[in-house]
């Protein structure tokens, strides 16, 4: 259940930049996620306000993932990751992270300094690669892709910097797919992720992602596979898109 909640925030981790964001402020989406047809679990990501640090315009972003009520009792899960990002660059300034996961808990403060390639934390600094992401940021960062640069090229690498660790994750572009939803027909193109062996996506094979094939590169649908069966996240809700959502009945 934890990786699957973090793979939710790093799973759009894909794409090339644009000047125009497909996002604002108010934007939301939120995700069931469920195994064997029960749902074992509830994820929202909200663009809450704009707010200025060290003169700098942000978007605040919380991201949320808890389990339901009835699986609280095997494992509960209670995770808030907020993000600061740069209304400009798309680069973070600030990433707070608090998790509790079936009795470990877990805060941490960063700081991004990208004029020196540092990150700050509550006790040391790291060095950081150019244009580093943190888990949540990466999504907003990956929605302002090209889409063609993205066909053609096949796949993408973009940075990460996750407990207190540099990671690449690479994302490859599969093909598109059209998926029924509650609202209508949606074509998305389909990603598989691949990163470092042994930290987050060990078996790249098993995991597949979703994202609307429109303006909005939303993500849509989540499936990875695990030793007992295969658990899925899929939106159902959203509300203050910047653009209509490509939906044909």
């Amino acid at each position: 259940m934890k990786n699957f909640f973090l793979a939710l925030f790093l799973v759009p981790m894909l794409l090339y930049t644009q000047n125009k964001l497909p996002y604002g402020i108010g934007e939301y989406s939120a995700f069931d996620i469920s195994f064997g047809g029960i749902t074992v679990g509830v994820a929202e990501i909200e663009i809450v306000e704009n707010y200025t640090i060290d003169s700098i315009s942000t978007f605040h972003i919380i991201g949320r993932g808890k389990t339901a009520y009835f699986f609280d009792w095997f494992f509960k899960v209670r995770d808030v990751y907020e993000t600061y990002l740069d209304t400009a660059k798309i680069i973070p300034v600030k990433f707070v992270r608090d998790i509790y996961e079936g009795g470990y808990e877990k805060k941490q403060l960063y700081k991004f300094n990208h004029l020196d390639s540092l990150v700050l934390t509550t006790d040391s600094s790291y060095k950081i690669p150019h244009n580093s992401q943190d888990m949540l940021s990466a999504l907003f960062y990956a929605r302002t892709f090209n889409t063609e640069q993205l066909k053609q090229k096949g796949s993408f690498v973009i940075p990460v910097f996750i407990d207190e660790e540099n990671y690449f994750l690479e994302v490859e572009y599969m093909n598109n797919e059209i998926i029924d939803t509650k609202w209508g027909m949606i074509n998305c193109m389909v990603f598989k992720p691949i990163m470092q062996e042994g930290r987050v996506f060990k078996d790249v094979d098993k995991m597949q992602i979703w994202i609307t094939d429109d303006p909005n590169h939303l993500l849509v649908k989540v499936e990875t596979k695990i030793w007992a069966g295969l658990i899925k996240a899929h939106l159902v809700k959203y509300k203050k898109l910047k653009y209509p959502l490509s939906i044909s009945k």
